[in-house]
C-alpha cells in the first residue's frame, strides 16, 4: 500500500481525529488510517487493497461537509484524502472541455482558466478556496454561476470513477477525452450528488465557456421577508442574474461584523484590480470605501445580484431590467459593495466557519419550488419563534441566506451560531491571525443539543414542502422521499457497484 511516494499513508492520531470530524460534529469512530493517492492508477490500487481486506472507505475532499458526509461509520474505515490528486490534467480549448483530478479546488481551476479567458458555467461555492471539484460533484453546491447554470453536475461532461473492487469506470461520450455527456442513459448522473457512495471520483471533465467580458453588480434592501423572497423568485424566473444571494437582517449584520480593516483593504484592492481600467478601479474602490459598513440597516433584508455578458450594452440592459423588477418588488437600491467584493475576491479564507465572537457555526438547507418559497420561509421562521426562549437562554443565534438555482428552484439556508468548543477542523481551517483575534471559545451546556433538535425540526419542515437537498450525507431523509421503485433501483445499483457496501457506507441511507 505504500507505493506512490512518501507520506501516502498516515496513522498519526491527530490527523486521523481531524479526518473523523466535519464542521458539525465528530464521528463516533476514529478512522483507522488515512491514504493519500496521487493518481487514478494509484487510487485504484489502494481501493483494491483496502476493500480486499474488508475495510470500508470514507472519501474526503476539502472537508467542508456539515452532514456527516465523509465521517467513518465504524473503526474498520480508511479515509481517502484527495489532496494530492489536485492536478488540472488538460484544458482542451478547441473542444471547450477541461479535465481535472477530483482533489482540484474550485479556486485553482478558476485561476488557471481565467488566464485563458475561459470559465466553467458553474464555477464554485463560496468555500472554493479549499472545496474540491470531486467533493462538489458528490455533494452538489451553489453560488457562482448557479443563477443561470444550476449546480455542479449541470456543468459536467464525464467522470472517471474507481469502483469498490478497483475497476475503473468512465462515463460520457469520447471515453479517454470526453466531449459530450449524453450517449444513451445518463451514467454520469448516477455519480452526481451520490455522496461518494457509489464509487470514488478520480477525474472529472467539465464544460467550458468563454469568460464574460462585462459584469455589473447591484444590491437592494427590503422591509419584509415576503418582499425579498418574491423579488428573488421573480429574478430567477427572469434569468437576469448569473448569481444572486440574499440575507435576512440577522445574517447580514453577522457578515458585516466579521471582516477587519485588513480585510477591507484587501477587498478594495481586489475590486480595483478586477476593473478594466485603473481609473475605473480607483472609482469603484473609492465608492466602496465611502459606503462603509452601514449601508444595510439593522432591520433590512438584502439581496445582491451579478449580471454578466459579452457586451456592455447587454449587461446594462439586464441591469436595467433587474432594477425595474426589484423596484416593483419594493426593493430600495443601496451600495453594491457586497457583490462587487465577492466577485472580485470570490474564494476568501474560510474564517466564516466561526461566528464573529468565536461561536460555532453550522448551516442546514432545503431547495423548494419558487412558488412555495415564501410559505417555506414562514414555516421555518415559526420554528425559530417556537424555540426563541431556549435560544435566548443558551446563547443560540440564527440567520437565513437565500439563493436561486437556474430559473426554477429556491434554496433556503438557515444557519446557527452557538457557544461551543472549537474542533480540530476549525483550528486547521481558520487563519491563525483571525483565530487569535477571536474571544476564547465559550461553552454553554445544552446549546449543542438545542441546535441538534432545531436542525431536526427544520429538516422536518422542509420535508413537508417536498424539498430537495444538496450534501445529503447522513442527515437528510433522501430515501424516505423516494417511491418504492426508485429505492429498489438505487439499492440495485449500489449492490452491483459495491456489493459489500464498503464505499462510504451509510451515505444516502438516512431514513
Amino acid at each position: 500500500m505504500r507505493e506512490g511516494g512518501a507520506g501516502c499513508v498516515s496513522a498519526e492520531l491527530d490527523r486521523r481525529e481531524l479526518h473523523s470530524q466535519d464542521i458539525w460534529c465528530e464521528a463516533k469512530h476514529t478512522t483507522a488510517l488515512i491514504v493519500v493517492p496521487q493518481s487514478t492508477e494509484h487510487l485504484a490500487h489502494l481501493v483494491r487493497v483496502i476493500t480486499g481486506h474488508g475495510f470500508a472507505i470514507a472519501p474526503r475532499g476539502g472537508g467542508m461537509s456539515y452532514t456527516g458526509g465523509y465521517l467513518p461509520q465504524n473503526s474498520r474505515t480508511v479515509t481517502v484524502d484527495f489532496s494530492r490528486m489536485d492536478k488540472i490534467l488538460s484544458v482542451r480549448e478547441a473542444d471547450m472541455t477541461v479535465t481535472v483530478e477530483s482533489g482540484c479546488t474550485w479556486m485553482a481551476l478558476h485561476q488557471e482558466l481565467k488566464g485563458r479567458g475561459l470559465r466553467t458555467p458553474f464555477w464554485g461555492p463560496l468555500s472554493g478556496i479549499s472545496s474540491t471539484i470531486g467533493g462538489g460533484l458528490s455533494q452538489l453546491n451553489a453560488i457562482f454561476g448557479s443563477g443561470l447554470y444550476g449546480t455542479t453536475s449541470e456543468s459536467v461532461v464525464g467522470i472517471v470513477v474507481v469502483l469498490a473492487d478497483g475497476r475503473v469506470l468512465r462515463t460520457g461520450a469520447g471515453r479517454e477525452s470526453p466531449f459530450y455527456r449524453h450517449y444513451g442513459p445518463d451514467l454520469t448522473g448516477l455519480f452526481c450528488g451520490d455522496g461518494g457512495s457509489l464509487g470514488l471520483k478520480a477525474e472529472i471533465t467539465l464544460r467550458l465557456m468563454r469568460r464574460p467580458s462585462h459584469e455589473a453588480h447591484a444590491s437592494f434592501t427590503f422591509a419584509t421577508r415576503g418582499h425579498i423572497v418574491a423579488a428573488a423568485a421573480e429574478l430567477a424566473r427572469a434569468g437576469l442574474a448569473c448569481e444572486s444571494f440574499g440575507f435576512d437582517p440577522n445574517l447580514a449584520q453577522v457578515r458585516l461584523r466579521r471582516a477587519s480593516l485588513k480585510d477591507d483593504l484587501k477587498a478594495l484592492g481586489a475590486v480595483a484590480a478586477a476593473q478594466n481600467s485603473k481609473f475605473r478601479g480607483a472609482v469603484e474602490a473609492a465608492k466602496i470605501a465611502m459606503s462603509g459598513r452601514d449601508f444595510i440597516g439593522a432591520a433590512d433584508y438584502s439581496l445582491h445580484a451579478v449580471c454578466e455578458g459579452r457586451s456592455a450594452g447587454a449587461v446594462a440592459a439586464d441591469l436595467a431590467a433587474l432594477r425595474t423588477l426589484m423596484s416593483a418588488s419594493h426593493g430600495v437600491e443601496i451600495a453594491n459593495t457586497i457583490p462587487q467584493v465577492i466577485r472580485a475576491h470570490p474564494f476568501s479564507p474560510l474564517n466564516n466557519i466561526l461566528g464573529p465572537d468565536g461561536e460555532r457555526w453550522v448551516p442546514v438547507h432545503g431547495i423548494v419550488a419558487l412558488s412555495r418559497a415564501d410559505a417555506a420561509c414562514a414555516a421555518l421562521e415559526a420554528v425559530f419563534v417556537q424555540f426563541a426562549p431556549e435560544c435566548a437562554a443558551l446563547g443560540v443565534h440564527h440567520g437565513f441566506m437565500y439563493t436561486t438555482l437556474s430559473t426554477n428552484a429556491f434554496l433556503i439556508e438557515p444557519v446557527f451560531f452557538w457557544p461551543e468548543a472549537h474542533l480540530a477542523i476549525h483550528r486547521s481551517t481558520v487563519e491563525a491571525d483571525f483565530m487569535a483575534r477571536l474571544p476564547a471559545a465559550r461553552v454553554q451546556p445544552g446549546a449543542t443539543e438545542l441546535v441538534r433538535r432545531m436542525r431536526r425540526r427544520i429538516i422536518e419542515v422542509f420535508e413537508g414542502f417536498s424539498a430537495a437537498h444538496f450534501q445529503i450525507g447522513r442527515t437528510y431523509p433522501y430515501r424516505r422521499s423516494r417511491d418504492a421503485p426508485s429505492v429498489e433501483l438505487l439499492d440495485a445499483i449500489k449492490n452491483t457497484l459495491d456489493p459489500k457496501h464498503l464505499i462510504n457506507p451509510g451515505a444516502l441511507e438516512h431514513k
